[in-house]
Parts: structure tokens; sequence; C-alpha cells
């Protein structure tokens, strides 16, 4: 059975174009979290609404950028919901003195990076966070469930580097700035979904990390400095090492979109801003809006309309789902005869169970085959492949 979940919902309506601005708190993990979410006004864009999710970096909170980042703004004029969640505090080392300091933290790679040595720290799973946060949205509102997205700054763009690898099931891309992937949250994603991440020339976390400063623009060196962590990502997309580039008087991008053997398409994007130092640029702070450059990719890369997103349920019935015995897998039209192979990850993207050569168009899986919790089970067949999630509680 799925734990209750209690949240309290306080609505509040202000003075831009009357947006509705709702702050809420649910219990997770034994601690109150909160985050705030903002609905546009007018008419609900067909499919549902759109979300995105802007992550703080260290030491921030929901509301700075709730008020710094654009995003309500640009929700407000593209008609998606804005989400503006609140890490948990962590004793950590500081970056700029070396001694502890308790402050806000998303718990990710950057976290274990920095947090204070020799102290026991109930460390909380955020990714879980986002998956309660994404159903008490859903209760809440019609939401477009290809359209899910997430931004992050600084700590908060590690961490939505992380949710790519962790929640592909409920985000179409990720993008953010002054931030990487960290390889302590390396593992294979059963899914793979678009990166984008942006880092300034003058950015102090990247400049002391390679000992350049600034980091060089216009050329491809830069890509070549970051090389290690540039190639970690590319390994968990599934992409090479071959890139195109983008170059404008103040953005220098690469993008990677050019599969290994065996892998689908997907995109990875590393872009270098001149002169912008370690910040979410708005505008104000620097002559660019992120806000607006990620909303654009997020809007590529989705379906517009719920009507649009590829209807494959034809191929593949699974009832009940969720179980909490068995469940049955029809599956339709395959091509007769070819044998066909299943898999079933774990949220981890680790495979627990596999069943090869198959012709039947009907099977079970059992709860004591898997255990409980949140899986997604892969069919194949020829150049047809499919994944699909499934919950035994």
């Amino acid at each position: 059975m799925k734990p209750a979940v209690f949240f309290l919902l306080l609505i509040l309506t202000f003075g831009l174009s009357s947006q509705s601005r709702f702050d809420i708190t649910f219990e997770c993990e034994g601690k109150n979290r909160t985050f705030i979410a903002v609905k546009p006004t007018g008419v609900m864009p067909e499919g549902g609404y759109p979300v995105v999710f802007m992550f703080h970096g260290t030491s921030g909170d929901g509301e700075k950028f709730y008020n710094i980042s654009g995003w309500k703004e640009e929700g407000e004029k593209e008609k998606f919901i804005s989400v503006f969640p609140t890490s948990l505090e962590y004793c950590v080392l500081s970056n700029e003195t070396g001694n502890p300091v308790k402050t806000t933290k998303w718990n990710c790679g950057d976290l274990l990076d920095s947090k204070c040595p020799d102290l026991s720290q109930d460390f909380k799973d955020d990714v879980l966070f986002v998956r309660k946060m994404v159903d008490t949205l859903t209760a809440r509102f019609d939401i477009n469930p290809a359209k899910n997205f997430a931004s992050g700054f600084s700590n908060g763009c590690v961490f939505v580097n992380k949710l790519a690898v962790d929640a592909p099931d409920i985000f179409s891309a990720v993008a953010g700035s002054g931030g990487l992937f960290n390889v302590l949250d390396s593992i294979t994603p059963v899914l793979k979904i678009p990166i984008w991440n942006m880092a300034g020339t003058l950015d102090d976390r990247f400049t002391s990390a390679v000992g350049i400063s600034p980091l060089p623009f216009g050329g491809d060196s830069i890509i070549f400095i970051l090389q290690k962590p540039t190639k970690s990502i590319l390994d968990i997309e599934g992409l090479t090492f071959e890139y195109t580039k983008n170059l404008t008087p103040i953005t220098n991008s690469f993008i990677f979109n050019t599969p290994k053997p065996g892998q689908k398409p997907n995109t990875y994007i590393f872009t270098l801003v001149k002169n912008m130092t370690h910040q979410y640029p708005n505008k104000v702070n620097y002559p660019l809006s992120a806000a607006e450059i990620f909303w654009k990719f997020f809007n590529q890369i989705a379906p517009t309309s719920s009507n649009d997103i590829p209807v494959t349920d034809n191929k593949i019935n699974i009832y009940p789902n969720p179980s909490n015995d068995k469940m049955t897998i029809e599956l339709l039209n395959l091509e007769l005869g070819k044998p066909y192979n299943i898999t079933v990850y774990n949220i981890l993207g680790q495979p627990i169970l596999s069943r090869r050569e198959l012709k039947q168009n009907t099977l079970q899986i059992c709860k004591n085959e898997v255990g409980s919790g949140v899986f997604f089970m892969l069919v194949h067949q020829g150049v047809y492949t499919q994944t699909k999630k499934i919950v035994f509680e």
C-alpha cells in the first residue's frame, strides 16, 4: 500500500497577472517538505498543463528562485505551471572557507562530495520528494504527463542531472546552469532523456576546479578541458563524443546527438557563456534568460499536446497495474512467430528479471519474482522496443 501523504494547501493570489500561487507542505520520510506552485491565468493548454520545476542552489530556497529565476513569468507567458521546491539543510564544507556550515542542499553527488566529515547525518531521498511533488500536483491540477521538465542552479543543476538518471519516467528533459553531472550519481538509466548544462567563463566553481580563469571561449578547448565529466554523461546518455557547435557572440554551445551503436537518438548540450559568473541568468544579472532559452528547448523536446503523444498502449496491455500479487502482460501487434525478449529493471536501472526467446503473446509476472516497488519492463523484438512502468505494492 502507498503511505498516506499529508499536505496543506495555502492558496494566495498576487499581482502578477493574477496568477495563482500555491504554498504546499506535506510529510516525506518524517520531514515536512515544502514547495511553491504557480498556475498561470487563462485557458488550460490542450492536453493539460506542462510543468517546470526550478531547483535552487546551495543556501537558496524555493522562495528565492520564485522571485529571481524568471520561471513564473515565463510560465504566465507560455501557460505552464512553475514549481519552486526547497531542500533540507545539511552540514557541508563551505566552498569559500572550507569550514563546516549548515545550509540547504539537494541530496546528490554534490552533497556527498562536500558533506562534513566524521559526522553522521540523516540524508533524505530527494528523488522520492520529487515523485511525491509530482503526485501532489497531478492530484490537484490537470497535468500533461509528457511535458514535465526540471531546471536547476549550481547544486540544483547537479540534482536535475541526477533526476535525468533516477526519474526519466517523470521528466522529458532537464537543463541547468552552474553545475554538471556528478559521477557519484552514476547509474545506467532505463530511459534516456535530453540534458542541457550551462556554465560561465568566470564561474569560480569551474575555474577553480580546472585551474584556468577565465575559461577559454570561442574554440573547442573547453570541451576537452571538461572531457572527463562530459564523457561520463555521454556514456550515460548513450552518445559518442562527436559534436556540432553553435557559436554566438556570448554563447558557445556543443551539441552531442550521435548515438552509440545500439542506442536510441538522444541529445546532450553544453553551453559556455562569455563573461558570466556563477549564476542563473535572468536578463538582470546577465543579458540572457535561462528560463526563456530552456523553455524553447523543453517545448521542442515533448509533444505539443496529449494528442501528439505516441500511442503505444495498443501493443502492450498490463493488468492489474499496480498489483499486490501478479499481473498479466498482453503483447499485441508484435510480429507473429518472431521471438521477443523482456527485461525488468528496478529504479536504479539494475536488471532483476529477464526472459528470452518468448513467443506467446500473454505472460504473467509475479510479485515474488521482483519484490515490491516501481519497475520498468523493456520489451524488445527486432527494431521494436518499448518500456512500460509496472508497480507491485
